[in-house]
């Protein structure tokens, strides 16, 4: 890290005083290496911010649906876009997994050599869930140490890449107390070096003290204050990830404080990390200003894209999910209260099946299941994709088609390449 590209209050030795500097630390190798502790985030809004970004994402964010205004279709579309959210915020870790994974049911989902991925990656998405419920009812003050030593316990302890102890912050004698980001093998040439351990525990909290600071946050909602929930957004993320509490998975755990950050406004979220992951070098630079210079614009206005973009992408695959079973029972008629017409509704939420699952969704024989699955085979509506140990699974292929698609890309083509896995079966 250059001392050198460090705003002159960072790159002043840490003074009490000040709340923030450069320090060194006694762990062997680094004894020679600067790291920041960074300063809490700010109580005034920071300068030069993009407005009319601000505006715009600030008009999308307010007209997201209220928790309590959630309708069924609404509730199954948070469920697929919160696992779809975890896939992409893991992959850009390095934890791979596929939708397919996250929504095959039953036991079948941990088969196979990467049975631990998949299981982290649920965990991602089970926490997400659980905190976001805790985030409509509590507001700001879901916003605790506690919270995010949960939130990365369930994120990393079955990921079999991580090293470290999960749920634990980095402190003197631990494993993997010293983080670097970025840069070569020589400690020299890292990007940024974040909190040296033994700030690290005063380091989050001040962050935590600010995000769950009500009156900051409803004074920012209600126009009154600079900080628009967009800003908070950028914001705290940018000092977050400058303290890196963890010896690693902070930029999962990180990623998952927007939505909570938003639910917290009683509104449905956005997931960003699908628009993060693809301008991965747009947001690397524009979170180091935000670190290194405490240049706050680059990264607000990155996350005022992410919004507009990420609402964009999720209104396509709403109205998506929302038409399938019209698009499927248009393809063939079939008999009304017909086990294979009443799959079309379990398809919808379940798009990977099997015939066990229809039995016991359904309520019908395992032979009813049978044959309304080969029916559904035959008017291209499922796949089989063969076996999974001894059973047999079905797979609405343009749904997870439309799930799985890059980030920004067509929804339409995205069926369509779903759909021509039907016609080859």
């Amino acid at each position: 890290m250059k001392r050198e590209e460090l705003a002159p209050r960072l790159r002043a030795p840490y003074d009490p005083r000040h709340g923030c500097g450069v320090a060194k630390t006694p762990e062997p190798g680094y004894e020679n290496i600067w790291f920041v502790v960074p300063p809490p985030p700010p109580r005034t809004p920071p300068p030069k911010l993009p407005l009319r970004a601000m505006a715009k994402a600030s008009e999308i964010l307010a007209r997201q649906k209220e928790f309590s205004a959630l309708d069924g279709i609404d509730k199954l579309i948070a469920y697929y876009f919160v696992r779809r959210e975890a896939v992409e915020s893991s992959r850009m870790e390095g934890t791979w997994s596929t939708i397919d994974h996250v929504l095959t049911p039953g036991e079948l989902h941990d088969a196979g050599t990467d049975e631990r991925s998949r299981q982290s990656v649920r965990g991602y998405a089970r926490t997400l869930e659980t905190h976001l419920a805790r985030a409509a009812r509590e507001a700001e003050r879901v916003f605790t140490l506690k919270t995010v030593l949960d939130i990365h316990r369930d994120i990393v302890a079955k990921d079999p890449g991580f090293r470290g102890e999960a749920g634990v912050l980095r402190a003197p004698g631990r494993v993997g107390n010293v983080v670097q980001i970025g840069g070569s093998f020589r400690k020299e040439e890292s990007t940024y070096n974040p909190a040296p351990p033994r700030f690290v525990a005063s380091s989050l909290k001040a962050v935590l003290d600010w995000l769950s600071d009500g009156e900051l946050a409803q004074r920012g909602d209600a126009g009154v204050s600079g900080f628009t929930l967009p800003v908070r957004l950028a914001v705290a993320h940018a000092h977050f990830e400058a303290v890196h509490p963890f010896s690693d998975g902070n930029g999962r755990v990180g990623r998952a404080l927007w939505p909570l950050q938003m639910a917290c406004a009683g509104r449905t979220p956005l997931y960003l990390s699908g628009f993060v992951e693809s301008y991965r070098d747009d947001y690397g630079r524009a979170l180091q200003s935000a670190q290194k210079r405490l240049s706050y614009a680059d990264l607000v206005e990155f996350v005022c894209e992410a919004i507009i973009r990420s609402d964009a992408e999720a209104s396509a695959s709403r109205a998506a999910i929302a038409g399938f079973p019209a698009r499927w029972r248009a393809r063939a008629r079939f008999r009304r209260g017909s086990t294979a017409m009443r799959a079309l509704e379990l398809l919808q939420r379940m798009p990977i099946v099997t015939i066990a699952v229809l039995v016991d969704e359904l309520g019908v024989t395992k032979e009813a299941a049978r044959v309304a699955l080969e029916e559904l085979v035959e008017r291209a509506v499922v796949r089989n994709r063969g076996r999974s140990g001894r059973t047999q699974l079905f797979a609405a292929e343009e749904l997870i088609s439309l799930l799985s698609r890059p980030f920004g890309t067509d929804a339409e083509a995205a069926i369509k390449k779903g759909r021509a896995l039907l016609r080859a079966s």
